[in-house]
């Protein structure tokens, strides 16, 4: 199998069957790294495809010193982050909405819905969970924990020491646990 700089060399001098092939290894993961931020798929979709497009367009300025994977993540992320601070200035979470759904919850009468609901309101309180933390955390815990890149690449990605990003996990995982705990004891605490 051909390297990723061996692939953004041939992109480089203009061959796009690199650049599909790059797309095939990258486009998955993107697409879930990316859903992790915004918790909606037709979003993720199109800002994956935004991403690669970028990707495409930048890649004369990519310097192999840092691996493809990295400044790939990097590219990603800024694109996410942008994105997650444009809907925050449109909408404003609404603690009464999430409370009408639990109560609903209440109301439902097969078990397989109430099941579908619940997973779905747990889902939720994560992800709004994961909101309140500052973009470093965020995009610290999601490239370690979900993604499992190595401290190093994430310390490349988000331009910190690699201590700084063991702080940034740690810390966000321990407001994370602050969070969630009164609402999900049954989740184990190591999966997060």
């Amino acid at each position: 199998m051909e390297s990723d700089i061996d692939l953004i060399l041939r992109v480089k001098s203009g061959d796009d069957s690199a650049f599909s092939e790059i797309l095939k290894r990258y486009y998955n993961k993107i697409l879930n790294y990316v859903y992790r931020y915004t918790n909606n798929r037709e979003t993720s979709e199109d800002l994956t495809q935004e991403i690669f497009m970028r990707v495409h367009r930048s890649v004369k300025n990519y310097r192999p010193e840092a691996k493809f994977s990295t400044w790939l993540y990097k590219i990603a992320t800024n694109l996410c982050l942008t994105e997650v601070a444009t809907r925050a200035k449109k909408y404003a979470s609404s603690l009464d909405e999430v409370q009408q759904n639990v109560g609903s919850l209440e109301d439902e009468k097969s078990v397989d819905q109430l099941h579908v609901r619940y997973r779905s309101e747990i889902k939720k309180m994560i992800f709004d969970a994961m909101n309140t933390l500052s973009e470093k955390e965020r995009s610290a815990i999601m490239l370690c924990k979900y993604e499992q890149l190595s401290y190093d690449e994430v310390a490349q990605t988000l331009d910190c020491t690699v201590g700084a990003v063991k702080t940034y996990v740690y810390r966000g995982r321990m407001k994370l646990i602050d969070k969630l705990k009164p609402y999900l004891a049954e989740v184990e605490i190591d999966e997060m």
